[in-house]
């Protein structure tokens, strides 16, 4: 079967987004843009706010309205990690939905892996739409640590940051009881699945209802969608992380005086004792 197919010859998952881009992106005035920056060597698709004044033109966002910057977790893309929150945002924020490099639609010739390497291109897509300062950033889990090294190292142009579930203060032993229980070596082995029973197990930690049932089909069907594209590229850009990783040094402390903090107390994946050590 080809990329997105299941037993049927078609991809339910690819329908649902498909979907989700016309009533959750479309409908809310979003359009998809795929921006380039470091000379074309780096290619982000963003969702991007499109409007049209009354005789006037098509326009990249509202000049009045402040911008929010979503950024997605380790799994998928922007679209299916903000699907629901989008629509209580666009009425007033000029709101924008990356995919994180080797996400989605975005990739790069470059050999770079860290979360600073994202912020740094997410930055750079930012002035390339012409967004230049007041920004808040709602980063979950991974996009979280991306948000994270936006603040420290463009503070002028990020004014608040809001946490999701995002480990920061994650190190090399915190997940070792959650991978010796699927008996897994490293954590690409648990968020990047190559099987049904792979896929099943994430999902028995990565939601708060647990998945007791996925037909092989829809898991040949996520698996070909969100998990096979650049897989060597994703386990690279776990294997590099600075979060988490033996021998950094401390974590810098940011100066944005506003920011939120949201947790699950039942994450099973990053704890809830993470969400108190990120607070302090």
């Amino acid at each position: 079967m080809g990329k997105g197919t299941s037993c049927f010859g078609l991809s339910m998952v690819a329908m649902k987004m498909s979907y989700v881009k016309q009533q959750q992106f479309r409908a809310h005035g979003l359009r998809s843009e795929l921006v380039k920056v470091d000379d074309g060597a780096t290619v982000i698709r963003c969702w991007v706010p499109w409007q049209q004044p009354e005789g006037g033109v098509w326009s990249a966002g509202v000049a009045d309205k402040p911008a929010v910057l979503f950024l997605h977790d380790f799994v998928a893309d922007g679209t299916v990690n903000w699907e629901k929150q989008i629509g209580a945002f666009t009425k007033e924020f000029n709101v924008y939905v990356p995919d994180l490099v080797f996400f989605g639609g975005s990739e790069t010739r470059k050999e770079e892996r860290t979360e600073a390497f994202q912020a740094h291109c997410m930055v750079k897509m930012l002035h390339a739409l012409e967004v230049y300062n007041e920004v808040t950033v709602v980063g979950a889990g991974y996009g979280g640590a991306v948000a994270f090294w936006m603040a420290h190292l463009y503070p002028k142009l990020i004014e608040r940051v809001v946490f999701v579930a995002t480990g920061m203060h994650m190190t090399p032993t915190s997940q070792k009881p959650l991978l010796a229980e699927f008996e897994y070596d490293h954590i690409s082995e648990l968020l990047l699945p190559t099987t049904a029973k792979g896929l099943r197990n994430f999902a028995s930690v990565a939601t708060y209802k647990r998945v007791h049932r996925l037909p092989k089909f829809m898991c040949t069907d996520i698996l070909d969608v969100f998990f096979d594209e650049h897989r060597y590229e994703k386990v690279e850009l776990l294997s590099k992380m600075v979060t988490g990783s033996r021998g950094e040094p401390p974590l810098p402390l940011l100066t944005q005086e506003k920011s939120l903090i949201i947790w699950g107390a039942e994450d099973q994946i990053t704890s809830l004792d993470l969400g108190l050590k990120l607070k302090l």
